[in-house]
This record gives C-alpha cells, sequence and structure tokens, in this order.
C-alpha cells in the first residue's frame, strides 16, 4: 500500500511528532493577528486634545431664572439665594453611624440638589430650600425623590418650601409663602 506525502505528515502529527510544533506556531499565528486588529483599531481611533467637558451656556433653566428673579425679590435683606445646591453642600451624617451606613447615606444625599437654598447673609448658615415643582414632580420617581429631600430638610432641621412652577410670580404673595419657612426672630 503506498502512501502519499500528506498521509505520513498526518500520521507523524497523530503519533505527536509534529504537533505540539504546529500548535505553537498555529497559537501564534492566531495572537499576531488578533494583535494586529487591535493595533489598527486603536490607530484608527482619533486622538484628541479636546477637553472632554465644556460649559453650559447657562445652569438654570428659563423658568428657573424667571422664578430666582422673583425670589431674590422676596426674600428678607439678611437672606441670600443659592440656586441648585448638592444636599451634600448642605447635610452632613449624623455621629454613630458605622462606616458603610455613612456611605450609604453620604451616597443617597450626594448627587441631588435643592433647587434653592435660602442663606443668613452673614455666615451663609441654611436657613431654607426652595424646590420649584413643575409637572415632572407628578412622575413617580419624581414624587419618591420629593419625598426622600423633604425627608432630609426634615431631619436636617431645615424647612424646605415646595413653590408650584407658574408663567408669572407674585412676589407678595411669594414673600408671604416664605414667612411660613423663615425662622422666627431672624432679622428683616
Amino acid at each position: 500500500m503506498t502512501i502519499t506525502p500528506f498521509v505520513e505528515a498526518l500520521a507523524a502529527f497523530s503519533r505527536g511528532g509534529l504537533f505540539p510544533v504546529f500548535a505553537v506556531v498555529a497559537a501564534l499565528v492566531i495572537l499576531v493577528v488578533i494583535g494586529k486588529r487591535v493595533f489598527q483599531a486603536r490607530a484608527e481611533t482619533p486622538v484628541t486634545d479636546k477637553p472632554a467637558f465644556l460649559a453650559r451656556k447657562t445652569i438654570l433653566s428659563p423658568a428657573e431664572r424667571s422664578f430666582l428673579g422673583a425670589l431674590e425679590a422676596a426674600v428678607p435683606e439678611h437672606v441670600r439665594v443659592f440656586p441648585k445646591v448638592r444636599l451634600g453642600d448642605v447635610f452632613v451624617t449624623r455621629p454613630g453611624l458605622s462606616r458603610p451606613e455613612r456611605a450609604s447615606a453620604w451616597n443617597r444625599i450626594n448627587q441631588k440638589h435643592v433647587d434653592f437654598l435660602l442663606v443668613r447673609r452673614n455666615d451663609l448658615a441654611p436657613i431654607a430650600g426652595v424646590e420649584l415643582d413643575d409637572r415632572s414632580h407628578e412622575a413617580e420617581d419624581r414624587i419618591e425623590r420629593d419625598a426622600f429631600v423633604n425627608d432630609v430638610f426634615r431631619a436636617g432641621g431645615v424647612p424646605v418650601l415646595h413653590i408650584q412652577a407658574q408663567a408669572a410670580y407674585s412676589v407678595d404673595a411669594l414673600r408671604d409663602e416664605l414667612v411660613a419657612v423663615l425662622p422666627v426672630g431672624t432679622p428683616k
């Protein structure tokens, strides 16, 4: 029976003579092909010196900006108004929490903000929070978020006032609502 060279080579591979060498060479070829594709993909990705961030045109929506003007006119002289203040800048975790409890509590407030924070002009101590409620506050997730924010303010001893968003605001009506949340005895 005559055996062709191809069949002889296959027989040698199967006996283990050249198979380990063939396996190593095949693995190297596969690695080279994969590596070449990875490096080509990286080379095709444009490299840019541009920063990843741009400034917003404004930090307030038109509705928030309109309300801010009325709110600033309505607050007493000893009060300043700060927009979009993170809860983590107003509140701290209470003493006595374990490290995981403290981290969990902090993470829950750190990414949330109050629309407007009223502070005493002389020492910037928080007096009250003001939330401008538009239609988005009727969504279930916003209702839960608002309840959580209310609880944080209540626990921190700082009142929070919810104002329904409107096309225009009466400074006098707004001033009357603020009287209800401003601490008694604060300078006028």
